[in-house]
């Protein structure tokens, strides 16, 4: 018998962790601590969510010894758009692609896509920006985490 499994969803400060009683399971981002020392994770979510970053943030070719890892996602940008779908498969692809080699404990679940939105999310034509929205299932968990992707139209890019 199968059971529905009750999704929860789940934001980083969500999670009220005890430090003192909690052994940290890795390091987040951004590196710089003011105290000089790493800043650290918790809990699995934001440990999955700084794995995240890490990975679509850093570009192709720019990791040493592992040239594969990361994403081209700024690149698509600036690609010419002549047909918005198999735009919007290439880089979903580039991300699929991405997780299942680097992530392979992390699944889409679901997933949403704007072009030509403004920095605040909003779709506007004069704008070349991308929104994705992702939901995220961590494998071996009930635990689904919203994730979204903003490219903005200087090529910059933002994951909340």
């Amino acid at each position: 018998m199968i059971k529905n499994r009750r999704k929860i969803y789940s934001t980083v400060t969500d999670t009220a962790v005890n430090i003192k009683d909690t052994k940290p399971i890795g390091v987040t981002l951004p590196f710089n601590n003011q105290n000089g020392v790493f800043n650290l994770s918790y809990t699995n979510v934001e440990q999955v969510l700084s794995n995240l970053k890490n990975l679509l943030m850093t570009k192709k070719g720019e990791r040493i010894m592992q040239p594969d890892f990361g994403t081209d996602l700024e690149y698509y940008l600036f690609e010419q758009i002549t047909d918005e779908l198999t735009f919007k498969e290439s880089l979903l692809g580039e991300i699929r692609t991405a997780l299942t080699m680097w992530m392979p404990y992390v699944a889409i679940s679901e997933v949403d896509m704007e072009v030509n939105v403004a920095d605040d999310g909003r779709v506007s034509e004069p704008h070349h920006a991308v929104a994705i929205s992702l939901t995220l299932f961590i494998t071996g968990t009930n635990i689904y985490l919203p994730v979204r992707i903003l490219i903005s139209d200087t090529g910059t890019l933002t994951i909340t």
